[in-house]
């Protein structure tokens, strides 16, 4: 099921089947996150490649796949980085410490 939503609503994604999980990953014009689903829980995960504005657009794309996995899963998302809910949230402020911690990975870490 959710595979079928994340190929029809999300555009291509690859998808990999565990014994107890899904994992979508996204590769896409916005950038790559990955998606993983254990029947009661799920996740996104973006690296940190996207520095200050960079991160907006997957950031936007992640909320939007994460509203999508509330609306056919029935969870309740919810962004631990921002502490804000995914329904109801602000992407810009999720955006902004996506980019901020990504430029400071950037230029303290390599």
């Amino acid at each position: 099921m959710l595979a079928h939503v994340g190929l029809r609503e999300a555009g291509p994604v690859t998808t990999e089947e565990f014994p107890y999980s899904l994992t979508l990953s996204r590769d896409g014009p916005s950038g790559h996150f990955q998606l993983d689903y254990d029947g009661n829980s799920a996740t996104i995960d973006i690296p940190y490649r996207y520095p200050g504005s960079e991160a907006s657009p997957i950031m936007a794309e992640a909320y939007r796949i994460g509203r999508m996995v509330e609306e056919e899963c029935g969870l309740e998302g919810y962004d631990g980085e921002v502490e804000q809910p995914v329904r109801t949230g602000d992407i810009e402020v999720a955006a902004s410490r996506l980019g901020g911690l990504a430029r400071w990975a950037q230029e303290t870490l390599t």
